[in-house]
């Protein structure tokens, strides 16, 4: 267990746990698949930081930008261990990727090469333009809805979605891919589809719950439909996100390099296919989708 700072040690001995039932503890309490609102009305009873329980395990809810803060960046080697949910175990390659990896080599390795490649102060002045002109599609896209029906609300989500996503591909790939060619899948499929598969698909397994994971000594129960619904979305991910960046690889052999992360990371030659391939995704679905869930909370 991690030394406490004065923050948390400050409220140590006043965390509580929220009154549940035997056995499935929380469990019934928690019926939405974001179950934000239910902890944030929690918190207004039993404080910055306290305790549920689901099934067999107990959770730690923090409800603070203080604490959270600090668990998240400041504490992050003590808490990356945490054990993940099967569907986040099976879709992230159990944690082979910079957001959810443990701290260890691997993990120094690969958010330096995030930093350096992408996220860092100078990977980010080279998209500088890619940025702007995103920004420029959006105001215009949004300026010509307004001006066809003034009185029409608006779904600022689709415009995001479409302008974030583009930027993710630019980023991560080098290019705004209109259609890869998938060989699992035996044909073409269009950029509508690789966002469904890559992104849409992926948000849906994530919060898919398995009840093993809440009872872990019943987990040679089968759970075949979930284990169907998240195996099968994972491998469709799998094999889109290896089509872009072979389609990407072909292009760099061909002598045709663009500032991309795709570039840079084979540049390195430090990772495997696989490892590239997830990083490669993490790229994309965070630009994608945190950064329009971000976008949504700002604009409301």
């Amino acid at each position: 267990m991690c030394r406490l700072s004065p923050i948390l040690s400050a409220i140590y001995y006043y965390i509580v746990a929220v009154p549940g039932l035997p056995l499935i503890g929380n469990l019934h309490q928690l019926k939405e698949k974001k179950p934000h609102k239910t902890f944030a009305k929690w918190s207004e009873t039993y404080g910055p930081i306290y305790t549920i329980k689901t099934g067999a395990s107990y959770v730690a809810v923090l409800n603070s930008t203080e604490v959270a803060k600090e668990a998240m960046v400041a504490k992050y080697s003590s808490i990356s261990t945490r054990k993940l949910p099967k569907a986040l175990s099976v879709l992230t390659r159990d944690k082979s990727m910079v957001a959810v990896s443990d701290y260890n080599d691997f993990h120094k390795m690969v958010k330096r090469l995030v930093m350096a490649g992408m996220l860092g102060s100078a990977a980010q002045k080279q998209f500088r333009h890619t940025r702007d002109r995103m920004m420029d599609n959006m105001l215009s896209t949004l300026h010509t809805l307004v001006n066809d029906d003034p009185h029409s609300p608006l779904n600022f989500r689709e415009v995001f979605k479409d302008e974030l996503f583009r930027l993710s591909l630019i980023q991560g790939l080098g290019e705004d891919v209109s259609s890869v060619y998938v060989e699992d899948f035996g044909r073409e499929i269009s950029k509508e589809e690789i966002y469904q598969v890559t992104v849409v698909e992926m948000m849906m397994c994530a919060i898919e719950v398995d009840w093993r994971d809440f009872f872990p000594y019943l987990s040679w129960v089968p759970n075949k439909s979930f284990e169907t619904r998240v195996l099968t979305a994972e491998s469709r991910r799998t094999a889109v996100v290896r089509a872009l960046v072979h389609q990407q690889k072909n292009r760099i052999a061909r002598g045709e390099a663009k500032i991309s992360y795709l570039d840079f990371l084979v540049a390195e030659n430090t990772l495997t296919d696989d490892q590239l391939t997830m990083l490669i995704w993490e790229a994309i679905i965070e630009a994608a989708d945190t950064t329009l869930v971000t976008s949504e909370w700002a604009m409301a």
